[in-house]
């Protein structure tokens, strides 16, 4: 086993890098666990802004806007000047401005006339307002048309706004329809395992490809079938390795929560097709690269391309379907296309459970391809 113990040498030798991605890694986890308070990304709240609104009226309309706009954000006192209203937001104290101009129930709710606003520019967060302003104005014209007198009309704005709707998710994945908090660091999962496994497999497999070393290993008496197997199994160990470090996480972060999942066991699974993945592109890395100081280069763009065309970095939601058709050419696709099925049932259907088969079994052929591509240029490069 003279091979293979050489090669867990080079493990040792690259360990720095498996700690250093390992505690990059964990970090995240922590801190997304610290941010959630342990309850997934599922959570919402309403965002208080500071505002200011300057009532040139000073009727009921126009203090019952302001009082309205009060209960939801801070309101701040200014001066009615151009100049303190710009530095103002220039600084950022406040990040929107609603001008109530006089005779305001007949200009805005008889007339339709908007009113005048001014807003930090590129902020979105102004339409929020906007939106605010325009439902209180409409509800206040429904009830003046359906008759309601003034004293009334802001009592029955209140009692609507207070109304709380008794919504309930339906539970398909145990976690009251919501995503369980561990699924993000499976979401996250394809850019570590593969950072990790294609750096320390490329830098040993560059060592093992130099020509003194590759002289030495053809003039050996070990037949070269018993070096590839023994250079098979140090990979098998690194990846099994690697695998079982990661699938250590969510038990110690999640413990119960990540146990309980009937799912578990398929996400496991699902992380083990995409090491072989990755074990079978570091394997082609090294065998194409013989500088040590390209492997990063190529891994960062492999691992980070990959990460972000297809859901790992962000949601595949949000991608455009120009570019999840792009990612359907790529591992880590089909990765997540089996992680957001786990996240969100654990009673699959017939077409789930094809459709799970489905990522698993291209992840497969996807390290198939790339090692058979990865062979081949082995034995070119051997040649050389």
């Amino acid at each position: 086993m003279i091979v293979f113990n050489c090669f867990l040498r080079m493990i040792k030798r690259n360990c720095g890098i498996l700690i250093l991605y390992f505690s990059i890694f964990l970090t995240i986890c922590i801190s997304i666990q610290l941010m959630t308070n342990g309850k997934g990304m599922g959570n919402f709240e309403e965002e208080r802004l500071n505002i200011a609104v300057i009532d040139q009226d000073g009727g009921t309309l126009a203090k019952e806007l302001r009082a309205y706009l009060g209960q939801r954000h801070h309101l701040v006192k200014i001066s009615d000047d151009p100049k303190t209203i710009q530095e103002e937001l220039f600084y950022r104290n406040i990040y929107y401005v609603a001008t109530i101009p006089a005779d305001f129930e007949q200009r805005c709710l008889v007339q339709g006339e908007k009113l005048k606003t001014i807003r930090v520019p590129g902020t979105t967060s102004a339409f929020y307002v906007d939106q605010q302003i325009n439902q209180f104005l409409n509800q206040v014209k429904v009830l003046k048309a359906a008759g309601y007198p003034d004293s009334e009309i802001y009592q029955k704005i209140e009692i609507i706004e207070q109304a709380q709707p008794d919504v309930a998710l339906l539970d398909q994945n145990g976690h009251g329809g919501v995503k369980a908090p561990h699924v993000f660091m499976f979401q996250f999962m394809p850019y570590i395992v593969f950072s990790i496994i294609c750096y320390v497999i490329s830098y040993i497999m560059i060592e093992f490809r130099k020509k003194p070393v590759r002289r030495r290993m053809i003039c050996s008496a070990m037949p070269p079938i018993r070096q590839n197997t023994q250079l098979f199994l140090g990979y098998l160990v690194l990846g099994i390795g690697v695998w079982a470090l990661c699938m250590l996480l969510p038990v110690l972060l999640y413990g119960k929560d990540f146990l309980s999942d009937a799912n578990k066991f398929l996400y496991m699974a699902n992380v083990f097709a995409l090491t072989l993945v990755s074990l079978a592109v570091s394997f082609t890395v090294g065998t194409v690269i013989r500088k040590p100081e390209i492997v990063s280069s190529v891994v960062n763009v492999l691992s980070l391309g990959m990460s972000f065309l297809c859901g790992v970095f962000v949601s595949m939601d949000v991608l455009g379907k120009g570019v999840q058709t792009a990612a359907q050419f790529l591992p880590f696709y089909w990765y997540e296309i089996v992680n957001e099925i786990l996240a969100m049932h654990t009673n699959f259907t017939s077409e789930q459970w094809l459709e799970i088969g489905k990522g698993l079994g291209i992840q497969l052929l996807f390290a198939a391809a790339i090692l058979c591509v990865g062979t081949m240029a082995d034995q070119y490069m051997t040649k050389q």
